[in-house]
């Protein structure tokens, strides 16, 4: 008698991310330049090493996009001159009808 490879019932098991694509969330991040003093500390701390700073070392950030919502500059920042909110496309696009 030849036994079968597959074991009979049991599911396949699928990894999570094969299961469930995750559609990833988006993020503003306002700087409040008339608060700043230009430390760089949010750029030292920046997660994805987004925030960079101009000639008077201002911070901006050219890709927001890559922004992971992690708020670690805005809870550093000694000066609060720092907020992160999250970005919500779907609102305007639907008129919050669905």
């Amino acid at each position: 008698m030849v036994k079968d490879s597959k074991p009979r019932g049991k599911k396949e098991v699928k990894s999570p991310a094969a299961a469930k694509v995750k559609e990833k969330k988006l993020y503003n991040v306002l700087f409040f330049h008339n608060w700043c003093k230009s430390c760089g500390l949010c750029s030292a701390l920046c997660a994805k090493q987004i925030i960079k700073t101009d000639e008077l070392g201002l911070p901006y950030i050219d890709a927001m996009d890559s922004c992971i919502g992690c708020r670690f500059c805005e809870i550093h920042c000694p000066d609060f001159a720092i907020t992160v909110t999250g970005r919500h496309p779907e609102r305007r696009r639907s008129n919050g009808i669905k």
